[in-house]
């Protein structure tokens, strides 16, 4: 069969092809073929509504300085702008990269920040976050 699923389609939601079941009884036409759509979230987004969510792993460094990145969305690439000071766990809305709607719209794609630390650091980078943590009046404990 040839089925085009329609922009926007929701999971649970059904298309049906008339005419294209089972035969009927005693020469009857076909009935209709029902297809139950199942929408599976992929490792990388899940779908909320017509919003996808997604993460994005950033360094300490490029969380409190600001930085412009790159992310591939589903029909394009996103640049996505990381504001000075953002937190882990902080969320970045992209508005219409989301998933398309039955009216021709998109929802918002939402970028979940995870601040990630290197698992080895070399020995230049153990001094600058030694030094960091001298200078730095910032305690995470008395925000």
């Amino acid at each position: 069969f040839n089925v085009k699923i329609p922009a926007g389609i929701q999971s649970d939601e059904k298309i049906r092809l008339i005419g294209q079941g089972k035969p009927g009884k005693y020469g009857g036409k076909n009935g209709d073929l029902i297809i139950n759509i199942k929408i599976k979230n992929t490792g990388k987004f899940v779908l909320d509504g017509v919003n996808l969510k997604t993460d994005i792993n950033i360094s300490p460094w490029e969380a409190a300085l600001s930085t412009k990145l790159v992310l591939a969305g589903i029909d394009e690439d996103v640049t996505i702008n990381i504001p000075r000071g953002i937190q882990s766990g902080e969320n970045i809305v992209i508005k219409e990269k989301g998933y398309k709607d039955n009216d021709g719209g998109r929802g918002d794609l939402i970028v979940q920040t995870k601040i990630m630390l290197p698992n080895e650091l070399s020995k230049e980078e153990e001094e600058l976050f030694t030094k960091m943590g001298r200078i730095s009046k910032f305690n995470p404990r008395n925000s």
